[in-house]
């Protein structure tokens, strides 16, 4: 008897060892099971702005980093109640927390919330919504709003925004994005960049009222159902060097050493280039440098419609009007003039505020969304007319 009782509490012990290894198994598996879903920067259904977002790596060590304020990433993501944007801040070390860049999100359409980048230590998540409806889709849109350009923006990455992907709930999924069918890319100075956009602008450690989504080129891109690559850089000129080298020398590169070009070409071309460029060049004159450009624009593009803008202050009109003469009398027709003529009055620099600048340069939100609509019109008069 006493050998059966033995033999009984063994098995018990036994089972319970069985049931319990496989109660801890259990738990293990439920325990990664809960583990976050990371999507990489490199995932087929991110939408990133075109010509804008330098890539690097792939896998786990992907990333994307934009130099310029405008540059956006979109997602539709399902199965999440939550999702973060995994930022690389190693790319910020030694940036002062007042030239720090900003960034800007929506979700599902709703309005835009600002946030100050503040890690410099490491790759870090950034929370960006929490408790979703797990059983619905959403979608996400986050733009580089502001940065600063006294950080030496074209050689340095200090005030770049640097990115690693997304971080969603476990067994949360990305859905494909659906992509406006044509692409654009956009070069100007300050007036681009969406510098003084929402209030007078005083100081590059002064970031909130720079704002690049809020430009006449996210207007005119909308308009003509164009995904954009927004290249706008305060002090940028055509001719003159004054933070960054002149638009000849920057426009196929993301930096001085990494080129945007594929085999000479800027791919996927673009159907439409823009330039908005004159206003830091001063006294210069600007006609032979922005005749190379283009030049040179027209071999990395030979299919594109080029539209190059007249300053808002109306200065090297003839210049810029002289340039595309110039390339027209080339053979090459599908180089266009706009100016924003009515406009010019509202815009005095060195008068103070205006009806659209807050400080007679810079346009207001106002003052782009007039600037972006006109020049809207004038291009869908020139398409409609040479089809």
């Amino acid at each position: 008897m006493k050998v059966l009782v033995l033999a009984f509490r063994a098995a018990i012990f036994s089972s319970s060892l069985i049931f319990g290894g496989l109660e801890a198994r259990s738990i293990a598996a439920e325990t990664r099971k809960a583990e976050p879903t990371t999507i990489g920067i490199d995932h087929a259904h991110l939408l990133l702005a075109p010509y804008v977002w330098k890539r690097s790596g792939s896998g786990p060590a992907a990333r994307a980093e934009a130099a310029m304020p405008g540059a956006y990433l979109k997602a539709h993501f399902q199965a999440s109640s939550s999702i973060e944007l995994i930022v690389d801040g190693t790319s910020n070390r030694g940036c002062p927390a007042s030239s720090m860049p900003v960034v800007e999100y929506s979700i599902d359409e709703g309005a835009f919330h600002v946030v100050p980048l503040t890690r410099t230590d490491q790759v870090y998540r950034l929370p960006i919504a929490a408790g979703l409806a797990a059983e619905k889709p959403h979608r996400i849109e986050l733009y580089f709003r502001a940065a600063d350009l006294t950080k030496n923006r074209w050689s340095a990455s200090m005030a770049h925004l640097r990115i690693a992907g997304l971080m969603l709930d476990a067994g949360g999924s990305l859905l494909p994005y659906p992509v406006r069918p044509r692409k654009a890319i956009g070069f100007g100075d300050s007036i681009t960049e969406g510098v003084g956009a929402d209030g007078l602008f005083t100081s590059w450690q002064s970031l909130g009222v720079n704002n690049a989504r809020g430009t006449w080129l996210p207007i005119v891109c909308g308009a003509l159902n164009c995904e954009y690559g927004q290249l706008g850089s305060g002090g940028q000129g055509m001719t003159r060097t004054i933070h960054l080298p002149p638009l000849p020398e920057t426009w196929d590169h993301y930096d001085p050493i990494t080129s945007r070009l594929t085999n000479r070409m800027l791919l996927p071309e673009p159907d439409y280039v823009f330039c908005s460029m004159g206003t830091n060049d001063f006294d210069k004159d600007i006609t032979a440098d922005y005749t190379r450009w283009l030049t040179a624009m027209r071999k990395a593009c030979p299919h594109t419609r080029f539209f190059c803008l007249v300053p808002p202050l109306g200065v090297h009109q003839t210049e810029v009007a002289a340039a595309v003469a110039a390339r027209n009398q080339a053979g090459d027709a599908h180089v266009y003039l706009i100016d924003i003529g009515p406009l010019q009055v509202a815009f005095r620099s060195g008068h103070g505020a205006t009806q659209l600048a807050f400080d007679g340069v810079h346009p207001s939100g106002y003052g782009h969304a007039l600037l972006g609509t006109r020049i809207a019109v004038e291009v869908q008069k020139i398409l409609c007319e040479t089809k």
